[in-house]
């Protein structure tokens, strides 16, 4: 198999260790089983992380400028009459800056100063493409460097040695592999999960069991001579190793966690932090996870989407939160937001905002330096009717893989990049 044929098959294939999207029942069941053996056995092999990174995606393009509102500044109003946030709706968290009013769930961590925002974020030479901004972002390279299309995340786990080390050094329940992990080497340390619980049980019937042994010996005894045999083999095999241990962290959960938070329902990214932070309590050796939300292209009848958007967000973030807290993991896990990018100033014709360029970011947990990092871009200086940003995204990556993960960001990002604070 040629290295770009392999490439595509890891990036196009990862469905094949997708679990509760693409994944074979049969893995499923296998690991399972396989589980209930290895807990009554009283083995595991998870190891608690150390210092956990959650990103989260904010799909779409978001309008950062609704989002954290200059609501001391008169040029908001011009650009934005009829959806602009009202100054007496805004949640203050400065002298000139204020939070959306959906967002106040999340105003609490900030005056504990568990809430960092990060304003007026971007990178030079914008991109208005949905799919190479998202690139852009994923890659960490907005001038196009890079020879191979090797993601951030990827980098970070090549240079520090987790890809070897641990086979599930990255975790993503976005049902998808994102570019930010891919790499050629990536199926051996980063797993795909679909955002709804894949590990229902199984019927235990002999059936089942027959079926169960027949399977099991396909990965164990290698019957599969060719090239393309072996890698695939080498694929389920991680997958089943992989599902085991998921179970075995969600059931360790289940005995630890005395007190949960509540999480708001019917969340797309709500059930996704839950089982992060199940997974997390539970003990799984994962460093970084990777969750999603989608539905920020807001061209039209931006004001209830946007504000429904954010609602849903700020009380997932803050159950999230809560939950760690209660199980005594809150200090060890860092959140990160981004989205691909933000939107012009000034809204259009159809109560809406079309792509533009400064954003902002939220990085939250119980080891930030809250409050707010970076200038908020001018709305009198803009560049064809958009802002100017004026924080790269790259000193946050940068802040975070040296400050947090303990990684050389110099390397991982093929440049030098002021932090900005954050940690």
């Amino acid at each position: 198999m040629s290295g770009q044929t392999r490439r595509e098959f890891l990036h196009n294939g990862m469905s094949f260790v997708a679990l509760g999207i693409g994944m074979p029942t049969f893995l499923m069941e296998a690991a399972h089983a396989q589980t209930i053996k290895s807990v009554a056995a009283g083995q595991s092999s998870l190891i608690s992380g150390d210092k956990i990174l959650v990103l989260v995606e904010f799909g779409g393009g978001n309008d950062g400028l609704n989002t954290v509102v200059p609501y001391m500044d008169p040029e908001y109003k011009k650009l934005r009459p009829t959806i602009g946030i009202r100054k007496q709706d805004v949640v203050p968290i400065d002298a000139n800056l204020g939070l959306h009013p959906r967002l106040k769930p999340i105003k609490e961590m900030y005056e504990k100063g568990q809430l960092a925002v990060v304003a007026g974020v971007g990178y030079p030479n914008p991109n208005y493409s949905h799919f190479e901004s998202s690139d852009i972002w994923q890659l960490a390279d907005p001038a196009h460097q890079l020879k191979d299309r090797v993601g951030w995340l990827a980098r970070y786990f090549n240079e520090d040695g987790h890809l070897k080390a641990n086979p599930l050094s990255g975790l993503t329940l976005t049902g998808t592999l994102p570019m930010a992990f891919s790499s050629e080497n990536i199926a051996a340390s980063v797993l795909t999960l679909g955002q709804d619980d894949p590990f229902s049980s199984p019927n235990q019937d002999k059936e089942y069991q027959a079926r169960l042994a027949a399977r099991r010996s396909i990965y164990s005894q290698g019957t599969i001579a060719n090239n393309h045999g072996d890698f695939i083999r080498k694929v389920g095999g991680h997958a089943y190793t992989n599902t085991t241990e998921i179970r075995a962290a969600l059931g360790a959960y289940d005995k630890k966690a005395n007190k949960t938070a509540h999480y708001p329902e019917y969340n797309e990214l709500s059930r996704s932090l839950q089982s992060v932070s199940k997974l997390i309590v539970g003990g799984l050796s994962t460093r970084v996870y990777y969750v999603g939300i989608g539905g920020f292209d807001t061209h039209a009848n931006q004001p209830d989407q946007h504000a429904n958007l954010l609602g849903g967000i700020a009380e997932s973030i803050s159950a999230f939160y809560r939950d760690l807290a209660l199980q005594g993991r809150d200090k060890d896990v860092m959140l990160m937001t981004f989205s691909e990018f933000g939107r012009r100033a000034g809204e259009n014709a159809s109560s809406g905002t079309d792509h533009g360029t400064a954003s902002v970011m939220f990085v939250a947990g119980g080891a930030v330096k809250g409050g707010v990092h970076g200038e908020h871009p001018s709305l009198k200086d803009l560049k064809d009717g958009d802002m100017k940003f004026t924080t790269d995204f790259r000193r946050v990556y940068a802040n975070v893989l040296d400050k947090w993960m303990g990684a050389n960001s110099e390397k991982v990002l093929g440049g030098k990049f002021d932090h900005v604070g954050l940690v």
